[in-house]
């Protein structure tokens, strides 16, 4: 919908609905879950005017944890990669921090 006038216009990115939808960095693709668990890209132009293109299902998105709501998701500087949480793997109270990872990497990788 367009922003602030939302009553404008409505366009349908999939006939059979989504959730936890995600525009890219560039802004010129919109990721989202199908009804089946899949994660799919769609192509979206904004200018002149806002236009759906091709969708592609990018991998099978069941097996990491769902919301609904919002996006349990977040997706890479270069809309190459994706992060998310492997449902059933971790206690959902418990958040793992490591810190100073890339040093730690770079570190490890100069004594080789």
């Amino acid at each position: 919908m367009p922003f602030p006038n939302a009553r404008a216009s409505k366009w349908s990115v999939t006939p059979d609905g989504g959730m936890e939808p995600h525009w890219s960095h560039a802004g010129d693709e919109l990721f989202y879950r199908d009804a089946a668990g899949k994660l799919v890209a769609v192509q979206v132009q904004t200018t002149p005017t806002f236009s759906v293109g091709a969708s592609t299902v990018l991998f099978d998105a069941r097996p990491y944890v769902l919301s609904g709501l919002h996006a349990m998701y977040a997706v890479a500087p270069g809309d190459d990669r994706f992060l998310m949480i492997r449902a059933g793997e971790a206690d959902p109270g418990e958040l793992i921090v490591v810190e100073n990872w890339f040093q730690e990497l770079r570190e490890r990788s100069a004594s080789r």
